[in-house]
């Protein structure tokens, strides 16, 4: 018997009445269980098992290459966060990059707060959506071993330039000083002091902190856009529930 906390990243229907859950829990990466009877209207793991649940979960030993859910204890619904489409389509979307990008038997601590944090900010009256989603997209690159180099520009070692240059292939940025002709070759992203300062907040940051700023004016669209870009780049996949979110939002991809 192995008792676990983690949040449901995703559902999958088998025959009439049972259910795989993914579920991503801090000692063991994403882990795959099947609920016994889960469609059964006098089923009591309705809420502890739905989708964005943040429950504890009883678990039978392995059993065809899957544990067996025993029992499950809700620990947080999120219910505010079912009362946005977009609210859940984007969290759909950060639960397709962790199930496609988190390995099974890996520890995952700082994801699974990650997660949780950015759902229960996602939960709240009017969320800022776009922020939470760079928060979660570079927070989650970083993570996973992608941090960007933020400290200085790469060539002159300016702390705070007035305007720069983000890099995505590299995740290093320079200055608008110190761009040269061939770099146009490369995927860049022009933007203000204020992006950098936002981006250092968010992956260098104690967790607690991470959610704890604001961003206003033109220091924004290069946020989304490189923390969109850097995350796509480096775990090199394409997310059909981004495509869905940005249709929602009457965006472009």
């Amino acid at each position: 018997m192995l008792t676990v906390k983690g949040i449901v990243l995703n559902q999958r229907t088998i025959g009439e009445q049972d259910r795989f859950i993914d579920i991503l829990t801090a000692e063991y990466g994403v882990m795959e269980v099947l609920v016994k009877g889960a469609g059964k209207i006098s089923s009591r793991t309705g809420s502890g098992t739905q989708l964005f649940a943040y429950s504890e979960f009883c678990l039978n030993d392995k059993k065809k290459g899957a544990r067996m859910l025993s029992s499950v204890s809700p620990i947080q619904i999120f219910y505010g966060l079912r009362t946005s489409v977009t609210a859940v389509a984007l969290a759909s979307y950060f639960s397709q990059i962790l199930t496609f990008a988190v390995l099974p038997r890996t520890g995952t601590p700082e994801l699974l707060r990650l997660l949780h944090g950015c759902l229960h900010y996602l939960s709240e009256p009017e969320p800022d959506e776009a922020i939470l989603k760079s928060i979660f997209e570079l927070r989650c690159a970083s993570l996973l071993g992608f941090m960007p180099d933020v400290v200085m520009c790469r060539r002159c070692g300016t702390y705070l330039p007035e305007s720069l240059f983000f890099a995505v292939e590299d995740g290093h940025f320079f200055c608008r000083d110190c761009k040269r002709p061939a770099d146009d070759l490369h995927h860049l992203i022009e933007a203000p002091a204020g992006t950098l300062q936002a981006v250092r907040h968010i992956v260098l940051s104690d967790i607690e902190k991470v959610f704890s700023f604001r961003l206003r004016g033109s220091s924004r669209a290069p946020l989304f856009r490189f923390a969109e870009d850097f995350l796509r780049y480096h775990v090199d996949r394409e997310f059909q529930t981004l495509e869905f979110y940005k249709a929602l939002r009457g965006e472009t991809t």
